[in-house]
């Protein structure tokens, strides 16, 4: 070794720097037979304050939500919500006390995208409740109306919860449930399988044909 090696500092190792990821937000899907059942519901749809369950019209969003919260808690349809927020507007205090219980349903406020002013009321009680760890529920059959309502409420504070219909053997096995209920032959179950569009309420209806 000579005099310039003996004399250079030993090298240091270098560390890989560690990106510093902020926690993300929290999706998770699954039929609403799964959310209903005895399952624990995943952590982040019982801890964080906002929820938003998400998916097409008669696929259990109601049901799951009613699931996720105590019984009698307060749930605005449409009409109520928008009866809400000009009251809101008018005497600039919610009404029922929406902005400090400690559950609240609301259910798809469809006309958020053609009224700003409404939307931007909304957010804003979502946003007060999200911070006080209130947990606030959110049903849209759209998806759009749900996406705007995130803006601005940390990722750590919600989780989405997206509900589809079963598939496969999965539908056979919802409509030899409902034979049971029904008290039928729970053969006319395969005499479901063929509904186009399929739900729930389709199948319901079918098999409640055959009762008669």
């Amino acid at each position: 070794m000579n005099d310039s090696q003996r004399d250079r500092p030993d090298p240091v190792p270098r560390r890989r720097r560690r990106r510093r990821r902020g926690p993300a937000t929290a999706l998770v899907s699954g039929t609403s037979s799964e959310f209903l059942g005895g399952k624990p519901l995943p952590r982040s749809v019982r801890e964080r304050p906002l929820v938003f369950l998400l998916g097409p019209r008669g696929v259990g969003k109601t049901s799951v939500a009613h699931r996720l919260v105590e019984p009698g808690t307060l749930h605005l349809h449409e009409r109520a919500l928008l009866d809400a927020v000009s009251h809101q507007v008018r005497q600039r205090q919610w009404p029922d006390q929406l902005d400090t219980l400690p559950a609240l349903i609301l259910e798809g406020p469809s006309f958020l995208p053609h009224r700003p002013g409404m939307a931007a009321a909304i957010q804003a009680l979502i946003g007060v409740r999200a911070d006080a760890g209130l947990k606030t529920i959110i049903t849209d059959a759209e998806g759009a109306t749900a996406l705007g309502m995130m803006e601005g409420i940390a990722p750590e504070l919600r989780a989405t919860v997206v509900l589809r219909f079963p598939v496969g053997r999965g539908r056979l096995r919802l409509a030899r449930h409902l034979c049971e209920a029904l008290e039928i032959d729970v053969r006319h179950a395969e005499q479901t399988l063929d509904l186009k569009p399929w739900s729930y309420a389709a199948v319901l209806e079918r098999l409640q044909q055959m009762e008669e």
